[in-house]
């Protein structure tokens, strides 16, 4: 699972990643930690209107209801798709055929379980500069798009790789970075079942990251630090004998 995610960047950064520019300026609001259950904005280039990243609420919605509905309703939370699964469900399988998208990110967050206790992980690329000043990635991502053109998406989540099994340490799962060579293939039309699923195994990004913990903004004391870089920067970890390799 990935609930969190990170985007702190400019809207030059974005447009010169893949030199697609937004629909239209000023639509990005950057984010130290976005919290998937709030339905907060990601930003995506669907495979619909390629040329141009756009703003879509994070958590798939369904064509036969509206976004207010369907996430005031809290019975389905569509914020990610398992790669496993993804073809067979009703929810996605039109989705994963034909509305498949990239969705930005410079880090996501990881719950990592010791005991009783969690504590999450922040996971961003080791090419990057330093924790407070990111490299952008991609998820593998898809998207419904309703009758006013407004988007929704998901991400997409694949078993976790050794790195990801340590800090994952329960679900073992974990968001499918693409690497870039998949990318363009990703948001490709007429892409067979085959390849897609080919792109879900082998596409998870040779790149390497880096993760440490961090606060748990989730509690009380914390929250405050929400929309801080705080909610980036490293604390102790509860579990002291967790050696990760970036």
């Amino acid at each position: 699972m990935c609930y969190q995610k990170s985007l702190n960047q400019s809207e030059d950064n974005l447009t010169r990643y893949m030199d697609k520019p937004p629909v239209e300026s000023g639509i990005l609001i950057p984010y130290f930690l976005n919290d998937g259950f709030t339905h907060q904005n990601v930003y995506i280039i669907p495979m619909d209107e390629s040329a141009h990243w756009y703003p879509a609420s994070w958590g798939l919605v369904p064509t036969y209801t509206s976004a207010e509905e369907f996430y005031s309703n809290r019975k389905y939370n569509t914020l990610n798709a398992r790669d496993d699964k993804v073809f067979d469900s009703r929810m996605y399988s039109t989705s994963i055929r034909e509305q498949r998208c990239l969705i930005f990110a410079d880090g996501f967050f990881e719950p990592h379980h010791t005991g009783k206790e969690s504590q999450p992980y922040f996971c961003y690329l080791d090419e990057s500069d330093s924790v407070k000043d990111r490299s952008i990635f991609t998820f593998a991502g898809i998207y419904n798009r309703d009758a006013n053109g407004k988007y929704s998406a998901s991400l997409i989540t694949v078993d976790a790789n050794p790195m990801f099994e340590k800090v994952h340490n329960k679900a073992k799962r974990m968001p499918l970075v693409l690497d870039r060579k998949f990318e363009k293939d990703w948001l490709e039309n007429g892409q067979s079942e085959s390849i897609i699923k080919d792109i879900m195994a082998e596409g998870f990004t040779g790149k390497s990251f880096n993760a440490h913990p961090v606060l748990n903004y989730r509690l009380k004391k914390n929250w405050e630090f929400k929309d801080s870089e705080k909610v980036v920067e490293p604390v102790e970890p509860i579990d002291k004998q967790l050696s990760l390799l970036g």
